[in-house]
């Protein structure tokens, strides 16, 4: 019967036929798998099988969820010498829908040589076949083994990942083997650190990677205008470790991380690359865990450890073992990730916080951090709400750590100290230089998304709407100005023109954006007209309470839900367009 199609030489000597030639075969086949059309959890998992005269013919149907596996695997010469029954590739359009096998006798035990065969080449082709049990696989007529059910390849790196496909590796045993050979060949991360005076942070955080996570991992650092002798001690590990790359901000002004962190994301040479504080220890076995989970399109967070320094929240462990290096309890921290509760059930939280691994390719596709943050602060939830908007996963896994002494750059410079009761407190607390800058940093962050930032208890970022909205302002002041400019695309005052140029004179060196655009004097522009929503007010009349809804803006004119006017309390709102600008926010210009 498949000598009477038409056949054409495709992928060395493989066979393709026509899936329009062979159809009038199948109604007088035994249907062997009935799935057409399957969608099992959301994912397409539609095929038909039909028995003929000694032959099997598997058919897709339309975007069934491994045909590109199949396609991958067949291309790498997976099949070779396993897969001796595989006798033609069925096209429909030029495109591959299926395969025919000789049918063969099942067997009950797989031949121990067959099955170092599959392992040699899971090791060569760093692919394996999922499902390795006897019932996927026959001996032909000439006595040759060979796998059934084609399409269950993987890449090695999709080992932990195929959950995505409804698929679960079997046997125990085979998995196993699998778990090694992925460990073996397990993609390597670029940890980014950029750091500014915290030599004995990065000191035991560096010693922290190499200890427990091996020396493989490419370590990139850079050395933020440093004077307690940082950049003399990354030259010289730099020189004994061939996996650590440096680079210096000579100042004499700081660049900050917001910064710093891109300029070594260029750097780094791995696919795979982790943005990781310099106060950071990693625990053992937090590469593979984080790893495990990790592929385009996604990111994974690892799960802090931190000693009561910071109120507890659901997304991290408070547990104190030190608030220095000097007196670090690894013993202690090493029991306690012993602990069942630790490392039993595995659990996966959606969220994201440092450290967070991400490919490059991803990280480089939005355009790595927005410099209008720069130093430092509100760049991480920029970026965050930007994985969001791209459709990208944060997920957090509860099964690799780090041990985070948090805050250790210039929020709190002077570091932690106990009172004599041994409880914690932070010595001088927020820095000058750092609550100036965390101020001008949430300004610009409101000025950019129309919002304070937002997240879950889990810190799964939450982007309300963004809205093209003009005020128009009458009576304000130069204080109001300043609390009211920054929550709307333009403000129109009807008064004030000397205020208004002392504010922007002010203002302007803390921000990118042009305040002489945003702030305008009213004149005998009809403003309502001017911008998808206008919001007028008189600013005699705000106040604590009702200056909450400009805070909330986004949530109030998205529940609103239509054009028209509106008044409430003592706002009056233009809607001439439900139009939301967030997702030109995502790739950073």
């Amino acid at each position: 019967m498949v000598m009477q199609m038409t056949k054409v030489i495709i992928l060395g000597l493989m066979n393709r036929v026509n899936l329009k030639d062979i159809e009038h075969i199948f109604p007088s086949c035994e249907i062997v798998i009935n799935k057409g059309g399957r969608i099992a959890l959301g994912v397409n998992q539609g095929r038909m099988v039909y028995k003929g005269d000694g032959v099997y013919y598997k058919i897709f149907d339309k975007g069934y969820c491994r045909i590109t596996n199949f396609v991958k695997a067949l291309e790498a010469g997976f099949f070779d010498e396993v897969a001796p029954a595989l006798q033609s590739l069925i096209e429909d359009d030029g495109e591959i829908v299926g395969y025919i096998m000789e049918a063969g006798e099942m067997i009950d035990k797989i031949p121990i040589d067959f099955y170092q065969k599959v392992l040699s080449l899971v090791e060569e082709k760093k692919m394996f076949f999922y499902d390795l049990v006897s019932i996927n696989i026959i001996k032909t007529k000439s006595g040759e083994i060979s796998l059934i059910d084609l399409e269950s390849v993987y890449d090695l790196d999709e080992l932990y990942t195929i959950s995505k496909h409804n698929a679960v590796v079997k046997p125990d045993y085979y998995f196993t083997e699998l778990e090694r050979l992925w460990k073996k060949n397990m993609k390597k991360i670029s940890f980014i650190q950029p750091s500014r005076n915290n030599l004995k942070y990065l000191q035991w955080s560096y010693n922290s990677i190499r200890k427990n996570l091996g020396p493989e991992h490419e370590i990139c650092w850079a050395d933020d205008f440093s004077d307690d002798g940082t950049w003399d001690w990354m030259n010289e590990i730099m020189r004994k470790d061939e996996n650590v790359q440096i680079m210096r901000n000579d100042g004499p002004d700081r660049l900050g991380h917001t910064i710093l962190y891109d300029k070594l994301v260029d750097m780094a040479t791995n696919d795979i690359v982790m943005i990781y504080h310099a106060d950071m220890y990693a625990c053992p076995n937090m590469d593979v865990e984080v790893l495990k989970h990790l592929q385009r399109g996604k990111v994974v967070s690892a799960t802090r450890i931190e000693p009561p320094l910071h109120p507890d929240g659901p997304e991290k462990i408070l547990q104190d073992f030190g608030i220095e290096p000097e007196e670090f309890d690894e013993l202690g921290l090493m029991g306690f990730l012993n602990e069942d509760k630790k490392t039993g059930e595995e659990k996966i939280t959606e969220g994201i916080f440092a450290p967070w691994a991400i490919y490059k390719e991803d990280f480089l596709a939005i355009g790595g951090h927005d410099p209008l943050y720069a130093p430092q602060s509100k760049e991480d939830s920029d970026i965050f709400n930007r994985f969001q908007l791209a459709g990208y996963e944060t997920i957090q896994t509860w099964q690799g750590f780090v041990y985070h002494m948090t805050c250790r750059g210039s929020r709190f410079k002077d570091g932690a100290m106990r009172n004599p009761a041994g409880q914690v407190f932070m010595k001088g607390r927020e820095s000058s230089e750092w609550l100036a800058q965390n101020l001008r940093s949430t300004r610009n962050f409101i000025r950019k998304w129309g919002h304070m930032v937002k997240h879950d208890e889990y810190l799964k970022p939450i982007v309300p709407p963004k809205y093209d909205i003009g005020f128009v302002a009458y009576r304000c002041d130069k204080n109001l100005l300043r609390e009211l400019e920054p929550w709307c695309s333009k403000i129109y005052l009807d008064s004030g023109s000397d205020y208004m140029g002392e504010y922007i004179k002010e203002e302007q060196p803390d921000t990118k954006f042009d305040l002489n655009e945003r702030v305008k004097m009213y004149g005998n522009s009809k403003v309502s007209e001017l911008h998808d929503i206008c919001v007028e007010f008189d600013c005699r009349k705000l106040n604590a309470n009702n200056f909450q809804t400009i805070v909330n803006l986004s949530e109030i004119i998205q529940q609103s839900g239509e054009t028209g006017i509106m008044e409430y309390d003592i706002f009056k709102f233009y809607i001439n367009s439900m139009d939301t600008y967030e997702k030109d926010l995502i790739i950073v210009k």
